[in-house]
This record gives structure tokens, sequence and C-alpha cells, in this order.
């Protein structure tokens, strides 16, 4: 498969190695668009929520695991933007707060899949996720066809539920979402190489107060299972009631 690079595409260098062209398998090869129609989801994110969270609890159920969520349990889909997050994981920089990660990484069975929103080429098990027409467009707005791409929010998070919709679950639980620091912790898993400051923890609610209306209004149910998170767009339940069967 080539995908032939648009300037809009190539936004700075690639991470990993330069490639004139994308030789990675597309996500949608292998999950298309309403794979999960009508089925319940959970995305889970990084927040301190989930500090102490019963792991067990996800098992046999349809999860897409934001950036390093996975090291926790086995999702159906490990799922980021940031190219970084790839390089960090199989360079072995999360190794000393994560030990095995690379490891679980390596032998996990869920669909590995990255969000490009320029012109690389990744590890051939990693599926990519097309952005939505350019990384500005994408940025801005939310796709309603997979085949043309997902909007992103410049947040991995955002991204994933992106995706998730277009995938068709309903409902669409969201754990570890926080949209703020506890504690003086960003993470529950102790956050990334690069540290992330409230402010920017909070803004990445933005984007998904847009698109909520319009989420409703299409009858897709989302759920955050988190009361006291900083995002107040979608209804709350206790997670032990959501997870209770």
């Amino acid at each position: 498969m080539n995908i032939q690079p648009s300037p809009s595409l190539v936004r700075q260098p690639p991470v990993l190695f330069r490639a004139p062209i994308c030789l990675n398998r597309e996500l949608i090869e292998v999950l298309p668009a309403g794979s999960w129609l009508g089925r319940p989801a959970y995305l889970v994110g990084g927040g301190p929520s989930l500090e102490g969270f019963d792991w067990k609890l996800l098992r046999g159920r349809r999860t897409i695991a934001v950036n390093v969520a996975f090291y926790k349990f086995e999702p159906t889909v490990i799922f980021s933007m940031d190219t970084r997050c790839l390089n960090w994981i199989i360079g072995g920089t999360y190794e000393h707060k994560f030990p095995g990660l690379r490891e679980r990484f390596n032998k996990t069975t869920a669909y590995k899949a990255w969000l490009l929103t320029y012109t690389a080429q990744l590890r051939e098990d990693v599926f990519v996720v097309r952005v939505l027409k350019n990384y500005d467009y994408g940025l801005r707005e939310f796709s309603w066809d997979l085949r043309e791409g997902i909007g992103h929010g410049n947040n991995s998070g955002f991204a994933a539920f992106n995706l998730a919709v277009l995938l068709g679950a309903n409902p669409i639980y969201l754990l570890g979402f926080d949209m703020l620091h506890s504690g003086g912790k960003s993470h529950f898993h102790g956050g990334h190489p690069v540290p992330q400051d409230e402010a920017k923890a909070i803004s990445y609610a933005a984007p998904f107060e847009k698109i909520a209306p319009e989420i409703s209004r299409r009858g897709i149910r989302i759920i955050n299972l988190n009361p006291d998170s900083g995002l107040r767009c979608f209804e709350f339940q206790d997670p032990k009631e959501a997870l209770a069967c």
C-alpha cells in the first residue's frame, strides 16, 4: 500500500526514521468502521483517578488503551497519536517506571494503532490511522467517516474517542479521562518523560465539549466513570455499577 505524502501532512521529520511513503497497514483493514456497532466499549486514559483500579474488571470487554495504559491490562486496541510514546516503549525509556513494558508491547495480542499526522513508516506490527485531511483540520474537527480519517484535538484520548465512535460503539465508557491532576499527579501510571502541566490537562476537555451536543443528537451514549472528572459534558456513573456484569 503506497500513500503519497502531501505537504499538509509533512509537518515534521518522522520520529522513527525518514520514509517518503507509509508502508504500514491501516487499522481500517482489520477493524473496519462499524465493527463494534451497538456494542459497549471502554476507553482507558491515563488520569490519576485510576490509581488502585481493579483491572480484572476489564477482562473480556472491548477496550481501547490510550498511550501506555495497556501496562495494566490486555486491551483490544492500544492507541496513540504520539510517535514519541512508541519510541519510548520500544526503546526502553519507560522501563525504569514500568518494568517489562517493552516485552508486554512485543507480545500483546492487541491491535497496535497509531494516528499519523505526518508521513512516516513505523514498526511493521503497528497499524496506522489516517488523520482527517491534515493536522490542522483534524485538530479542529470530528470525523464521521473512518475512511477519511479521524480528528484528534491534539490529544490521544480525544482521537481514541473519535475512533470508538466510528467503530460504532454505544455506549462508550470513559475511564481515566480526568482532565485534571490529583494529589500532584498527572497520570495513574507515573507520567511520561515529558511532564504534563495541569493547564494542558484541563485544555483537553474543550474538543469533547464541542462535539458533545452532536454526539447526543445522534443517540450515542457517553458515560464518564469518574464523577470527579474535569470533563463535565457527559453523564456520570459509578465504575463499580458500570462494570458489575
